[in-house]
């Protein structure tokens, strides 16, 4: 077997690592606790609490990312917990192995290597919140996989009609914005199909169907009428700070594709001239900033967002527009802005509700690896260099990684076993510590330690905890 033959597995081997490293968080933490009446309250995440209070557990039409959720936190603390981690590293595997694919069709070699290190050089904030975090894994990752498993079906000449309805379906009961970005998507498809491409009319019908019931499925779901009497909120007054949240993580704290898709669209855009050359001069400026934003962003709690950031993610978006705009680049073009209306589709609905977090953005980085490798596989004709180190980032950066979250993964067990046994002797206050690197754990606050909900004598909160930062617990 071939060097290149290895590489799939050499890749969800270090995925598996990871998941397996990746502990309970938030709301993971909840769902080993609760317990439900019936299969519809498990689906709509109604839990029985025996009398305690719960904040943040809306009603929504998210059956199967609440399904999956609850699962996934369950499953950790049983016998077959390590299922869990492998789950989750072989969807990470999985969905490198279908973005590998959109670079190269084999997706092996180079078109792999540059999947594995854009998805290992993430912004923390889907480190944080997607990655490591069971319950936003399965409402925001798993999607996307089956949205590029979609698109692999469409591809065939023949696609199997039955299980291109059943994704499309399966795929709008997760994510609210993902959702509406595929219903629309669908229209457009069979759209074209009745103008351009009548052979391609019951493949459009068939995912069209799929997305218009998904989404009536969602969206009749009672909760979306609730809005405003819980955590959640909508109204034109959030546009502001929304809009700067989305500009930054959608734009500037991806640095690595964001770099990428620049690079990429000079180089396409060099065949026509020099017109390249003074976009090529603001670019780079505006990179180093993006870049250095990104780094500082690694070694912060949580992410800073100001109109600076909005300024200049605003900049890189106006100039790549340009750039498409004068690049001749035909059906690939038309690909790309394609790519640019689905993030707006995307991002729209997320202006005027809250809360928006790093989390909601991770549809646009995948549609951004999506848009570099529609560039990078046009750049291939001209005679791009091909980037034969491409692994090296990854590789680094998934050794960087495996050491903070195996750090975490240490600190997180011993806290839990050491915060029970203080609970059987009858301590009536627990002093713990937060995990070393907090920052990359959701909800690891000195205000809320989520582990005080897995750790219970008789009542739930007859013990009382303080959480205290790793480096001042152990000194």
């Amino acid at each position: 077997m071939s060097v290149r033959k290895w590489h799939p597995i050499l890749c969800l081997c270090l995925f598996v690592v990871l998941g397996l490293l990746f502990v309970p968080e938030c709301d993971d933490c909840y769902f080993v606790y609760w317990k439900f009446a019936s299969l519809q309250d498990l689906l709509l995440t109604r839990p029985i609490t025996e009398g305690v209070p719960v904040v943040g557990v809306p009603a929504n039409g998210r059956y199967l990312g609440n399904l999956l959720g609850v699962l996934q936190g369950k499953l950790y603390f049983t016998s077959f917990g390590f299922l869990r981690g492998m789950l989750i590293g072989g969807v990470l595997a999985g969905l490198t192995i279908l973005l590998g694919r959109r670079f190269s069709p084999s997706g092996k070699g180079v078109g792999l290597a540059l999947a594995f290190s854009l998805i290992m050089l993430a912004p923390r904030g889907i480190w944080q919140q997607v990655y490591s975090w069971g319950a936003g894994f399965v409402n925001y990752l798993l999607p996307m996989v089956g949205i590029l498993i979609l698109l692999e079906l469409l591809q065939k000449e023949r696609p199997n009609f039955g299980v291109c309805f059943l994704v499309t379906f399966c795929c709008c009961l997760f994510l609210e914005p993902i959702t509406i970005l595929l219903c629309l998507s669908c229209m457009v498809f069979l759209l074209y199909t009745i103008i351009r491409e009548r052979k391609r009319l019951s493949a459009a019908l068939t995912v069209a169907l799929g997305a218009i019931l998904g989404a009536a499925v969602m969206f009749s779901n009672s909760g979306y009428a609730q809005v405003g009497s819980d955590s959640r909120a909508i109204g034109l007054d959030l546009v502001k700070r929304n809009l700067t949240v989305i500009m930054t993580d959608a734009l500037i704290r991806p640095a690595a594709v964001a770099l990428l898709i620049s690079v990429l669209l000079l180089a396409l855009l060099r065949q026509q001239g020099n017109i390249w050359r003074p976009w090529a001069a603001l670019l780079v400026p505006i990179h180093l900033l993006c870049l250095v934003d990104t780094i500082r962003d690694y070694f912060h709690d949580y992410a800073s967002y100001t109109t600076k950031r909005l300024i200049l993610a605003c900049a890189l978006a106006l100039i790549w527009l340009i750039l498409l705009s004068q690049w001749k680049g035909g059906q690939i073009r038309l690909q790309v802005l394609a790519g640019v209306l689905a993030l707006c589709a995307l991002n729209g609905p997320l202006l005027v509700v809250s809360p928006v977090e790093s989390r909601n953005l991770f549809p646009n980085y995948v549609i951004l690896i999506v848009i570099a490798a529609l560039l990078w596989r046009e750049a291939q004709h001209i005679g791009f260099p091909v980037l034969k180190w491409a692994w090296i980032p990854g590789v680094i950066a998934c050794l960087i990684v495996i050491g903070i979250y195996g750090a975490n993964f240490l600190v997180y067990h011993q806290r839990l076993d050491n915060a029970r046994l203080q609970a059987f002797q009858g301590a009536e206050e627990i002093t713990l510590p937060l995990v070393p690197f907090h920052g990359w754990a959701v909800n690891e606050q000195l205000s809320k330690g989520d582990i005080c909900y897995l750790v219970y004598r008789e009542e739930p909160w007859d013990v009382s905890f303080k959480f205290v930062l790793y480096r001042e617990y152990e000194s």
